[in-house]
């Protein structure tokens, strides 16, 4: 034991030295204690490296570790296939998280009187408090990494067990041989560190205007960082992995969950999904700093688009989005399984390659022979046929000749966890639709949801999720299974769902499911839908005040006079006849792609002021001839209707065509459009048939449930009880 406390004192001292040449290269060797803590720039060095220590990148080797996905690689997840001892156990870093909590010892012990600007003592009181709220902080974080990774029951205790907590620092004539603290004072160590952050701390740095509370220091802990935190922590201590049903817990994680809420602004829309490189975004409550590469595009993208693929989503993960009207796939009226991946949630599409999906001009093809399949560009390819999405920049490209980079970030804390860990509380505690706090377990998921956008009246200007009111209005157990569900696809390969089952007491073992995709000789079957809603539009003329693209954004107009989703216009055009066209998109086929369909209808919604934009008085309709490569006019048409406040509805005999014109003429004015839809289906799209099979079963034993705590520590400290099992 004395041995290891010399060890353990060296260890630091070493660190601490390099800590503090990182900021200022001056020998230290000379210095006394009183030197060393003179200055701001040895003090910050401590707080640097604490910093520097996060371990700052998304974790998505856990959900090799789950039902969410496999490595691409057969027999490498060890940990899952049963092969996970106490002494071979990869999850948790122990000693990283107690080194850099006993340097946040010595910076809290020490750091009160630091000088930071000599010549304004005004500046200088502002980072005293201030970095000594981030230290606070940060000792917070470090003890929760701790105990989120060892809380658990030791064999004689029938209480949880947390993780012993230090709260100054040791020196070397100290007995090391500390026992665990129960579970609970764990959480309220923590409580007690993130309100001594939230007191002194900035609640962002998004808005403010100096050097202390600016964009610049986006990496800092904050007030909202310590809200969201200290929610985090009361979630998990309430979860029935940790205690038995405690509604005053869930009521504490619930309260404190709706205050950082209420401190980011109360419970507002989310931001869109834009593409996982925007780190001003407000929906981001503590990021680690921004860095510019493409590894991760590298690691993650699929083969053809030069990726290596390592991470193969699991058919459970892709089950688990509902359809695009909010439904699970079992109940959905959209949901449609000989083209599994139409209609679906939009976050599916966001954090998933699948086969067909076409991203930077490349189609993703998993089916059997594509070059995402195994055997293809890669010989493993993919085990699931699926590869992950989320994360990934699409700015990046990996083209030999064309390679590029982009800003990433690590996303520490969020709103949207935030908000679901108040949903989760919240029913808890008080049921779906109870608003104690101003807003509800049901609102704060319909935000996740809308900005998934699902929507289950796509026609109506109000936002529906009708499954989601069901749900919620048969109650709390119910609602609890949706939440889970909507937390699965929600953070999906950010490190949540390993923690998420075990914390739910939910079954370890899975059986993790994939596709294999083949082609089908049997004709498929196809409903007429909307081809306008992805062409390309263009016409010979648009005023410069109107957009062509508003007449294909799926607005259900009331009337003729209706603008409120824009309109197509082409003012001062007396007199002159214009069009507007459509170039279909493209789609596979079993040979490669085609972007001819077979359309028979065409429906017209037209605008008119009443004034410079009238009712046309020609209309006609013209195809692209594919075999003579002309414009022609459609044949049978039944009627060119030019009447006002409904749509125009035109039937014509069948053709197979790429593009399409709309002309319209008005003798005495210009003419409008708020609406224009093309009613078709592909004409040659490959079919595939879907065999769904096991590519791998984890073996845990429900003591797994717990992280051993490190085998070496236990040897050493004899009062360190293991979990049981271990």
């Amino acid at each position: 034991m004395k041995q290891l406390k010399f060890i353990i004192i060296a260890v630091v001292m070493v660190l601490l030295m390099g800590a503090c040449e990182y900021l200022d290269p001056r020998p230290i060797q000379d210095q006394t204690s009183e030197d060393l803590w003179s200055h701001a720039t040895y003090g910050e060095g401590i707080l640097t490296t604490a910093y520097a220590d996060l371990n700052a990148y998304y974790p998505i080797y856990e959900s090799y570790f789950t039902d969410n996905a496999v490595a691409k690689t057969p027999g490498t997840n060890q940990l899952a296939l049963g092969s996970w001892t106490v002494q071979n156990n990869s999850i948790g870093n122990w000693e990283n998280c107690y080194k850099n909590i006993r340097y946040l010892n010595l910076f809290i012990e020490n750091a009160k009187d630091l000088i930071y600007k000599v010549s304004d003592s005004y500046k200088d009181s502002v980072l005293n408090v201030h970095r000594m709220g981030e230290a606070y902080f940060l000792r917070a974080w470090y003890q929760w990494q701790l105990l989120r990774t060892y809380g658990g029951y030791a064999s004689d205790e029938t209480e949880a067990l947390g993780v012993p907590i230090v709260t100054w620092v040791m020196d070397q004539n100290e007995d090391l041989d500390i026992p665990r603290d129960t579970y609970e004072d764990c959480v309220q160590q923590i409580a007690e560190d993130c309100d001594s952050a939230i007191k002194v701390l900035p609640n962002d740095y998004l808005t403010g205007a100096d050097e202390y509370t600016g964009l610049m220091n986006r990496g800092r802990g904050s007030a909202l960082a310590a809200m969201a935190l200290k929610a985090r922590a009361y979630l998990y201590a309430a979860s029935p992995a940790y205690s038995t049903y405690d509604q005053a817990k869930w009521q504490r994680a619930a309260e404190a969950a709706a205050a950082a809420i209420n401190a980011a602004g109360g419970l507002s829309d989310l931001d869109d999904f834009g593409n996982f490189n925007e780190a001003t975004s407000s929906d981001y409550i503590w990021i680690y700093p921004t860095w510019t590469g493409n590894w991760m595009e590298s690691t993650y993208y699929p083969p053809s688009i030069y990726g290596n693929g390592e991470c193969n989503p699991s058919q459970e993960l892709v089950d688990a989005f509902p359809s695009s009207d909010g439904y699970p796939l079992s109940e959905s009226g959209t949901y449609n399984s000989s083209r599994p991946y139409n209609n679906r949630d939009g976050r599916f599409e966001r954090f998933i390659f699948f086969n067909q999906d076409l991203y930077n001009d490349t189609y993703i093809e998993t089916v059997e022979g594509g070059a995402d399949a195994p055997g293809g560009l890669s010989v493993e390819g993919t085990r699931t046929g699926y590869y992950m999405k989320k994360l990934l920049s699409k700015d990046v490209r990996l083209t030999p000749g064309d390679v590029t980079t982009d800003v990433h970030f690590y996303v520490f804390l969020g709103k949207n966890e935030l908000y679901m860990n108040f949903a989760e509380a919240a029913n808890e505690a008080y049921g779906p639709t109870d608003e104690s706090y101003g807003f509800s377990a049901l609102q704060a998921i319909q935000k996740i949801r809308k900005r998934a956008g699902i929507d289950s009246n796509p026609s109506s200007e109000e936002y529906e999720d009708e499954y989601l009111d069901q749900v919620a209005s048969l109650g709390t157990d119910e609602f609890r299974e949706l939440i889970k569900n909507e937390r699965r696809i929600e953070l999906c390969f950010e490190g949540h769902r390993f923690w998420d089952i075990r914390r739910w007491n939910e079954p370890l073992n899975h059986s993790v499911s994939g596709v294999k995709i083949t082609f089908s000789d049997e004709p498929l079957e196809q409903e007429e839908f909307n081809i306008a809603l992805s062409s390309v539009a263009s016409t010979d003329f648009v005023s410069s005040w109107e957009d062509v693209n508003s007449i294909k954004d799926g607005f259900e107009p009331e009337n003729s006079a209706d603008h409120n989703h824009g309109i197509y216009g082409n003012w001062d055009s007396s007199g002159e006849k214009r069009y507007i066209q459509y170039e279909f998109p493209e789609y596979l086929t079993s040979e490669g792609t085609s972007n001819v369909y077979t359309i028979s209808q065409s429906n017209v919604y037209w605008f008119t002021d009443g004034g410079g934009i009238l009712l046309p008085d020609e209309v006609s309709i013209e195809y692209w001839n594919e075999e003579s490569n002309a414009w022609e006019e459609v044949k049978n048409y039944s009627a060119y209707g030019k009447t006002a406040d409904e749509w125009n509805v035109t039937t014509f005999d069948a053709v197979e065509t790429s593009k399409i014109r709309l002309y319209m003429k008005s003798n005495s004015e210009s003419t409008g459009v708020i609406e224009w839809q093309v009613m078709g289906i592909q004409t040659s799209p490959a079919n595939y048939s879907y065999k769904y099979e096991t590519v791998e079963s984890h073996i845990y034993q429900d003591y797994m449930r717990y992280i051993p705590v490190p085998y070496t520590q236990t040897l050493i400290m004899k009062n360190l009880k293991q979990n049981r099992g271990w």
